[in-house]
């Protein structure tokens, strides 16, 4: 049998329940639970069949060849083929091939037959089917007096395992006691002498002159009366949200010269990133600054593509 099949086969088939070899067929694992019968236990396995019409290459076999070898998937598959080849040459010339740790493929009359090899052992390929023992025994102290039989209860109990709680514990309880803090100058000791009271100093007072009656002049101002007329209530100019832009220049330099031109007072300049923008009225809405811009003489005629901008 050609190597790469017995060191790769029995590998893949302990993962995956079929392995495909390419023109010949493919082998089955099939998981089975574990089993107890006629007093004994046996552990669960992987039993393996072989499906002659399964011949297409699914490409798992040379997967595993082509990591194995370090080379390329196509370099693989071509290796695979070829063994496969040689192994069908084989087993016409000598009517049988043994693939080891899988079983033994037989060349009968023309079909393929599969002989199985030991069964396999689930994950633990060290177990072994075993005989349970009773768990416990009935012990009968006198053969005449069956009835007086006693039942003995057998617990397996690990002795190791019994110590190392133990130690576990007493570790613990002086980790616990070693590492809470105690204040000695709080701790109470036992002894045979009547104890001592010492009873509370009253608090000093330190004796405080009175001082001078102090009188105090509250000054009332004068009352000021201020007409509606002399308090002028301070507004600060904020900006409206809408205006009415009717030019739109590079600079500002631009911008005040085309004001200039115009001969309207009233007209300023807003900057919007890199233009800047005369515009001729604001207000809180469109149509208010719409309506302050009107109020310029000729202000349709003149500016028929002003639009509105909101700040």
């Amino acid at each position: 049998m050609q190597d790469i099949f017995s060191r790769h086969i029995a590998t893949l088939l302990r993962h995956h329940d079929c392995v495909v070899l390419p023109g010949i067929g493919a082998f089955i694992a099939t998981r089975e639970s574990a089993v107890v019968s006629d007093d004994l236990l046996t552990p669960p396995t992987r039993r393996i069949s072989f499906n002659a019409a399964l011949t297409h290459d699914d490409g798992l076999l040379a997967s595993s060849v082509s990591r194995r070898m370090k080379i390329s998937f196509e370099q693989a598959r071509i290796r695979v083929e070829a063994d496969s080849s040689l192994l069908l040459r084989r087993l016409s010339a000598e009517g049988a091939v043994k693939i080891a740790r899988v079983g033994t493929l037989q060349n009968a009359s023309g079909h393929i037959e599969f002989v199985p090899d030991a069964v396999w052992t689930l994950s633990f390929p060290a177990l072994r089917a075993i005989k349970p023992s009773p768990a416990f025994e009935v012990i009968s102290p006198n053969a005449e007096e069956p009835e007086k039989a006693v039942a003995i209860v057998r617990v397996p109990l690990r002795l190791r395992w019994l110590r190392a709680a133990a130690a576990a514990i007493i570790v613990a309880t002086l980790g616990f006691a070693l590492s809470t803090p105690i204040d000695l100058e709080q701790a109470q000791y036992a002894s045979l002498a009547a104890p001592q009271f010492t009873p509370p100093q009253e608090p000093a007072f330190e004796q405080i002159e009175e001082p001078e009656s102090l009188t105090l002049n509250l000054g009332v101002a004068p009352r000021i009366e201020e007409s509606a007329e002399e308090i002028k209530s301070v507004e600060v100019d904020k900006p409206l949200p809408y205006v009415i832009v009717i030019a739109s220049l590079p600079s500002q330099a631009k911008a005040q010269e085309f004001i200039d031109e115009q001969g309207i007072p009233s007209l300023q300049i807003l900057q919007s990133g890199e233009k800047f923008r005369v515009y001729a009225g604001q207000g809180a809405s469109a149509d208010e600054a719409r309506a302050n811009a009107e109020l310029i003489d000729g202000f349709s005629s003149r500016y028929h593509d002003a639009w509105v901008c909101r700040r």
